[in-house]
């Protein structure tokens, strides 16, 4: 039992892939294969098809049957139409206003689907992306805790020296012993990190659940951004796909206010019959004259007097959603002006954050030069320039952090301006 245990973990172990990606390749991996951004696909092709039901009525339908039946006495009729061996029927809505409606509503919730889809698609490019950047930090940021291991288990060993030397006291060793072990105990969070970061951004772009994306760093987000709050603003709105939907179904609900509004329009559509009769069914001795092929072509109207409350009812309600609906879009533009205004103003200060981080990092690899040219002459010690370059990993950490915090406020801003489709796409 236990041998089969093993072998299905081997098994499990063999199945999972990394796939080793940069941004571009994960960006258009997840336009292609994300999972929601398929599952909102089949509601856009629904959308789609629910155009041609509301072309239906207006589309020519023609049916072919039989109206057979032997008749005794009086000729009787089957379903509305005289018995007949053969006999067909076509049939066709010619003006109906409020189907009229209903169709251009169709089309125009077909258009707001796609901009539901292309707001998905939005969604997940960012999530993406973010993902990537969380994935790409914890991997730097494990290589670093790992060549600061390396420092101060060199600085341990100094400090066992010097103790067993008698030149220190025991606190020392002890600082250095605790500081080892934060150090490998920041290796292991930031390794679990890794693991769970590089599964995620497997699962969102449609891989296996034991698969990993591995993220190749580079600098893939070096594009031009809006010069200005305004421009991102304004770039913002033109590109808002939210916004865009919202229009969309404001435009449909007006069409749908319009299509009950014309309930008491009249409507024409166009009727052809063609039968053919024979005489056991008796038709010859009922009526003046018998024929044995008969046909008519005409129009049907139907005017609506008293169409009922329901129309009208069903009209307020959708006046009342064309008003919230125009609520809804003033309230969106104002709230994408705000953050738009706010994403942009703290990418300028998370850009003078790592600025003043790469200051300091030039800082902190100065201070390394001098303890070693020091050490050279005898004025520094190996635990000094050990203890500098744990300083100097510390800044780069620091660096790095604020370097992750820019990229994802650029990440967010792109995405809220448009820009990371455009990414995506070249």
């Amino acid at each position: 039992m236990k041998l089969f245990v093993y072998l299905l973990v081997a098994i499990s172990c063999q199945a999972a892939e990394t796939h080793r990606l940069d941004l571009k390749g994960v960006l258009k991996r997840a336009m292609e294969q994300s999972p929601d951004l398929l599952l909102s696909r089949f509601d856009e092709s629904n959308a789609k098809q629910a155009v041609q039901v509301a072309r239906d009525p207006f589309a020519p339908k023609l049916v072919v049957g039989s109206g057979l039946a032997y008749t005794y006495g009086f000729p009787m009729s089957i379903e509305g139409s005289a018995p007949s061996l053969f006999q067909v029927k076509a049939s066709q809505s010619l003006v109906n206003r409020p189907q009229s409606y209903l169709l251009a509503k169709a089309k125009v919730d077909a258009t707001g689907a796609q901009q539901m889809t292309q707001l998905r698609r939005d969604e997940v490019l960012e999530r993406t992306a973010k993902l990537f950047l969380d994935a790409d930090r914890a991997a730097r940021n494990l290589k670093i805790v790992i060549g600061q291991i390396q420092n101060l288990e060199e600085v341990l060993k100094v400090v066992q020296a010097r103790l067993d030397e008698g030149r220190i006291l025991p606190i020392e060793l002890q600082r250095a012993d605790i500081n080892l072990k934060k150090a490998r105990q920041r290796q292991r969070i930031l390794t679990v990190e890794l693991k769970q970061t590089e599964h995620n951004l497997a699962y969102v772009l449609g891989f296996e659940s034991e698969d990993r994306v591995e993220a190749m760093s580079e600098s893939t987000l070096d594009i031009p951004l809006a010069a200005s709050s305004e421009a991102a603003i304004r770039e913002a709105l033109d590109n808002s796909r939210e916004l865009k939907k919202l229009q969309s179904d404001l435009q449909s609900k007006t069409l749908e206010v319009q299509a009950n509004r014309s309930a008491r329009l009249p409507q024409v559509d166009l009727i052809a019959q063609y039968a053919l009769f024979s005489r056991f069914n008796n038709l010859d001795q009922y009526f003046n004259r018998f024929q044995t092929s008969n046909a008519q072509l005409g129009v049907s109207f139907k005017f609506p007097i008293v169409p009922g409350p329901a129309s009208a009812a069903l009209a307020v309600q959708a006046q009342n959603e064309v008003s919230r609906l125009r609520l809804r879009v003033t309230n969106t533009r104002n709230r994408i002006e705000m953050d738009t205004r706010k994403l942009y103003e703290d990418l300028q200060l998370h850009k003078e954050n790592r600025e003043l981080a790469k200051l300091d990092l030039d800082l902190a690899r100065d201070q390394i030069a001098i303890h070693l040219a020091q050490m050279e002459d005898g004025k520094a010690t190996r635990r000094q320039v050990e203890e500098s370059r744990f300083l100097e990993a510390e800044k780069w950490l620091t660096y790095w952090d604020t370097q992750y915090t820019f990229d994802r406020a650029r990440i967010s801003l792109l995405a809220a301006t448009g820009g990371l489709m455009t990414l995506a796409a070249n």
